[in-house]
């Protein structure tokens, strides 16, 4: 926010609309809330999300339990004319990789593909994997990965096993990381290019990490075996705005953003 020529009252009206907007605001709700134009919104949104990016590498590891998925997110909205998705990896989707810890917190980054090659050094940025408890779905990607792990436990989703009761694997926490962004995409932005699509991710992976748990919910039950379940649900809710925003500000130091010579973004 250095030398902007916005008063900073409206920077920090900004800020507090992005922070209580549960899925994000688009840069056209956000110009007629703030009064300003639809272009000078969508430069403060991105600027926004810059300042909730991880480059620096501050953040901690991720521990315990750790799931991990991947998706196909964005491309053009299926209601345009001709514009039609593939399913699948023959899809021309970006592809998102996502590794969500059971204690609250996550990461999500852009990736080309999701061979070991290109998923495990993202992953290892993450993690500490003498530590970590791996749980992953039965792409052949992850077994070989697995095997760098204290522990790998996997579900196989072609079979519909969706989670293992007796080994506890499961990867609902890292689907719904990714449901969030469906979401969004969905509600909110309507369409996630490829450019832009990491800083996305960066926003909503914020709102995922600044939560608090409330309390636990216990479900008991006994299958048709005979077999006495138990299921333990954590109820989390929003860190209050003004710790997000003193945190956030925080991360604003040595950042900028300024308009390419194309009318996009750039950072010096």
């Amino acid at each position: 926010m250095h030398s902007t020529k916005l008063d900073l009252r409206i920077w920090i009206c900004a800020i507090f609309l992005v922070l209580t907007s549960s899925k994000g605001i688009s840069s056209v709700v956000m110009a007629r809330l703030l009064g300003v134009n639809q272009k000078t919104a969508w430069k403060m949104g991105h600027a926004i999300r810059e300042m909730m990016d991880d480059r620096n590498g501050e953040l901690l590891p991720l521990e315990d339990i750790v799931e991990v998925d991947e998706a196909y997110v964005g491309g053009a909205p299926k209601s345009l004319s001709r514009a039609y998705n593939p399913r699948g990896k023959g899809t021309g989707k970006p592809m998102i990789f996502v590794a969500a810890s059971r204690d609250g917190q996550a990461r999500a980054r852009v990736v080309s593909d999701d061979k070991r090659a290109t998923l495990e050094p993202v992953l290892l940025e993450w993690i500490d994997p003498k530590t970590t408890s791996l749980m992953t779905d039965g792409s052949k990607s992850y077994r070989g990965l697995g095997k760098t792990m204290a522990d790998h436990q996997y579900v196989i989703h072609s079979q519909k096993e969706y989670a293992n009761p007796e080994t506890g694997a499961h990867v609902n926490t890292a689907e719904a990381v990714i449901s969030q962004v469906q979401r969004a995409l969905v509600g909110v932005y309507h369409n996630l290019g490829r450019q832009h699509l990491q800083r996305y991710l960066d926003e909503i992976v914020w709102r995922w990490n600044h939560r608090d748990p409330v309390r636990e919910v216990v479900k008991q039950w006994t299958t048709k075996a005979g077999v006495e379940r138990e299921k333990s649900t954590t109820i989390w809710k929003s860190t209050p705005v003004v710790d997000q925003m003193r945190v956030l500000l925080q991360g604003a130091v040595g950042k900028q953003i300024r308009r390419s010579k194309e009318y996009g973004l750039s950072w010096p």
